[in-house]
């Protein structure tokens, strides 16, 4: 039995679709950003930096940060095939991608979308946020070359958390000058994700309507 702790749209989307790809048993607790429910001594206890997601399993083990999360999950059930395991030939990409995935875009889409935690004043802020975008861009052709060199997937044949991870983040790029779904071969992976039946299902739960 799991507690996610979870906003709609949040970093959470990976986490959701994992525990719903594996067939969980899952108590699913919003946590209402907008009403600073994030912040509460309840939910601080459970998460100290009063961000989205946290699981709790075992009864009372809780882990936080969406990429350990989403790792954490996909080795815990091997059954879901969603996480290649030690000794596996396409383990050293995988882990590869989810570090790169919250290293390097998920930071760039954090400069855009909270520019102010990074830097004070509006002009600095702005700044910024233009120059997140063009750091994405180039992002987003650096795993285009390589989907077309080396995919569909990531990892390359095989459909992987990672995959799933990338979706998440390329919703996020949806209002931006370059969205990610622009690129062909990131359109196609993002696509993949989308007509997985536990993805689908976490955009209704989430009440999400603009997937991309």
């Amino acid at each position: 039995m799991y507690k996610l702790y979870w906003s709609a749209g949040g970093a959470n989307m990976v986490v959701h679709a994992l525990l719903r790809e594996i067939g969980a048993d899952v108590e699913m607790i919003n946590i209402d950003i907008h009403k600073g429910d994030q912040r509460s001594a309840a939910y601080l206890k459970l998460n100290p930096h009063a961000r989205v997601p946290t699981l709790v399993y075992d009864g009372d083990k809780v882990i936080y940060e969406s990429a350990a999360i989403t790792q954490f999950l996909a080795e815990r059930h091997p059954e879901s095939g969603l996480a290649p395991l030690p000794g596996h030939p396409d383990r050293g990409a995988y882990l590869q991608w989810m570090v790169y995935l919250t290293n390097t875009l998920q930071e760039a889409t954090m400069h855009y979308w909270h520019n102010d935690n990074f830097i004070d004043g509006a002009d600095e802020q702005a700044k910024l946020k233009a120059h997140s975008q063009q750091r994405i861009a180039k992002i987003a052709q650096f795993l285009d070359d390589h989907l077309a060199a080396k995919g569909p997937y990531l990892c390359g044949g095989k459909f992987y958390a990672c995959d799933y991870f990338l979706a998440m983040l390329a919703r996020w790029t949806r209002l931006m000058a370059n969205p990610l779904h622009q690129w062909p071969h990131l359109n196609k992976l993002i696509r993949a994700a989308l007509d997985r039946p536990a993805y689908r299902r976490m955009l209704e739960e989430e009440g999400i309507d603009q997937p991309v």
